[in-house]
């Protein structure tokens, strides 16, 4: 397969199963990602999204169908791969410092260099004076950019987000955008987002797949302009491009 695709799914299906039923989550969906690409997943709730992530974390093997990440099947979880939730995970008993270098750790690559390199993207994302501060020390905004950091650190070529700013604030969840943004497009990371929120996905992303309600299917994918693109999300949403979009993606959604 074609190395410049860092996410692959091939006729992939879903099924799970139970003692009394079994319920198909994904019909055979299939789509690519090129790396260095921003791509958002969007649907109504329970229709297959984060089924998809899963799939690409290797957290689940699928039904039928191959699943490839940087044109390797996917077989297990991978340490090209980076997962952050809506939930920031952190250890409260831990500091900052030691909850940023936590992915390093369980995946024996904490060294002095990465973790002066995950000191240097606490910096970046303008939390170096927290380094000896606890969790319970911190707003809901700063807890999500240790967890961001804390994926970062490992380095990941692809980076999966599964609402990773719903649980904060709308003034927070600009700037983490930003910041997100501003990170990925320096370190040329793939990123695959799921979320309800259109703006966001508007806003942030390359392309848009909008999936189809259970059981889960790519029912059109929509080309995010360049007008949008090159612009910061906080300045893509003042776009004239943005509010047709939009609206677009919501009849869409409304179908």
């Amino acid at each position: 397969m074609n190395g410049s695709f860092a996410i692959e799914l091939e006729n992939v299906t879903k099924v799970y199963l139970s003692r009394e039923d079994e319920v198909q989550a994904l019909e055979p969906i299939s789509f690519r990602i090129h790396s260095g690409e921003f791509v958002s997943l969007v649907g109504s709730s329970g229709c297959g999204k984060s089924t998809v992530l899963s799939l690409a974390a290797g957290l689940i093997r699928p039904t039928t169908g191959v699943v490839r990440i940087m044109g390797k099947d996917v077989l297990a979880p991978s340490n090209r791969v980076g997962y952050m939730l809506q939930q920031d995970c952190l250890l409260d008993w831990r500091t900052v410092k030691d909850n940023i270098t936590l992915g390093l750790e369980f995946r024996g690559l904490k060294t002095e260099k990465t973790e002066s390199h995950a000191r240097f993207l606490l910096g970046e994302l303008g939390l170096a004076h927290t380094l000896k501060q606890f969790p319970s020390q911190l707003s809901g905004g700063m807890r999500q950019r240790v967890a961001l950091v804390r994926t970062l650190a490992v380095q990941p070529d692809i980076l999966l987000l599964d609402e990773p700013f719903s649980a904060v604030d709308y003034q927070n969840k600009l700037y983490l955008e930003e910041l997100l943004t501003g990170v990925l497009k320096k370190s040329k990371v793939t990123a695959l987002l799921v979320t309800h929120d259109l703006e966001e996905a508007l806003a942030l992303s390359d392309r848009i797949l909008i999936m189809g309600n259970r059981p889960g299917r790519i029912r059109r994918t929509l080309e995010v302009p360049e007008e949008l693109r090159s612009a910061t999300p906080l300045k893509a949403r003042g776009k004239p491009s943005f509010r047709p979009l939009f609206n677009e993606l919501w009849k869409e959604m409304d179908r």
